[in-house]
């Protein structure tokens, strides 16, 4: 007579073990940052300057430009990847590629191939100042070999609603690089994220100060470099 409750206590901690492996959820790593379905576009107003004036260069640009995922496939190394056209406007209006990027996520990185740089974009999981290098794979950020190409960036602002204007996000990630500007060199690089979308802000911007002595003993500090932004005006899937 005493194996009937024995066995009904069993049953009830079995079940009730079952039950409590069955609430538990697996932990939200932020890939949602980098989606990867097929026909997901986000479309940018772009901004670009750059400033040469020991030369006396000085020159901007603006333009619209569709970035759309259009088919996955699997690289050399086996991995799925996604193929990525980037679309700008020609003189009609008609959407045109003008070149192809490619992308690849798994459980502990997002990758992106940008005109042949292969970078690494989101390292996850996706929390507040967790670091890393954009550029350890040893593409360049600047395409300039004589300068240091590292690229340190940490998270801000994690899952936190960020708004354009235009467009409102309910949750978003800022990527910002850690090292400041100095008397030489500046370089300022920051791409929000928002779930579901991917990349909806992007700023970047490398200069150079250069020393020029003039004859009367004064200094003059002349600058080169260029500066880049991209902010999202529509997107859809």
């Amino acid at each position: 007579m005493r194996t009937a409750p024995l066995l009904f206590a069993l049953g009830t901690m079995v079940l009730f073990v079952a039950c409590k492996k069955e609430e538990v959820e697996e932990p939200d790593l932020g890939h949602g940052y980098f989606p990867t379905d097929v026909g997901t576009w986000v479309e940018y107003k772009v901004d670009s300057l750059w400033r040469d004036e020991p030369s006396g260069v000085l020159d901007s640009v603006s333009y619209r430009l569709l970035e759309r995922i259009e088919e996955h496939y699997t690289d050399l190394e086996g991995r799925p990847c996604q193929r990525i056209h980037r679309y700008v406007q020609d003189a009609a209006g008609a959407w045109v590629v003008r070149d192809v990027w490619t992308s690849t996520v798994d459980t502990y990185a997002a990758e992106k191939t940008e005109e042949n740089y292969r970078r690494l974009k989101l390292s996850f999981p996706v929390r507040n100042a967790r670091r890393w290098d954009i550029n350890i794979y040893g593409t360049g950020a600047t395409g300039d070999d004589t300068r240091n190409d590292e690229l340190l960036v940490a998270y801000e602002q994690v899952d936190q609603p960020w708004s354009t204007g235009s467009l409102s996000f309910d949750k978003a990630v800022l990527v910002k690089n850690t090292v400041p500007p100095n008397f030489v060199d500046t370089r300022e690089f920051e791409e929000r994220y928002a779930d579901g979308v991917g990349m909806v802000y992007k700023y970047w911007e490398e200069s150079t100060n250069r020393v020029v002595y003039n004859p009367d003993g004064t200094i003059t500090l002349q600058n080169v470099g260029w500066r880049l932004r991209m902010i999202a005006v529509a997107h859809g899937s």
